[in-house]
């Protein structure tokens, strides 16, 4: 069963995570523990390392539709918020 199919995912924004991004914009962790300006072959390479299933899904985010940007399918494992927390150190961490 792919990731996509009864709802046994969840779907991580790059602004999710993003301190550039206010929380109108679409962050959704608080920006001391936000990354600037995060790719998403940056948030595939942190779900990879942190042993998780997922799926890179190359849309825009709606309330930002001109940007680059993407998504993430990720297996549901812990919570949503302790994920992109997780997902911010990993990411943190890999930048050195």
């Amino acid at each position: 069963m792919s990731l996509q199919e009864g709802g046994s995912s969840y779907v991580i924004w790059t602004v999710n995570i993003d301190r550039k991004k206010s929380r109108s914009e679409g962050r959704r962790i608080p920006r001391r523990l936000a990354v600037p300006n995060v790719k998403l072959d940056e948030l595939a390479k942190a779900c990879e390392a942190l042993g998780l299933s997922y799926e890179i899904e190359q849309k825009k985010y709606p309330r930002c539709w001109w940007e680059e940007g993407g998504r993430v399918r990720v297996e549901k494992k812990m919570k949503k918020s302790e994920l992109m927390v997780k997902l911010a150190e990993k990411i943190r961490e890999m930048r050195g």
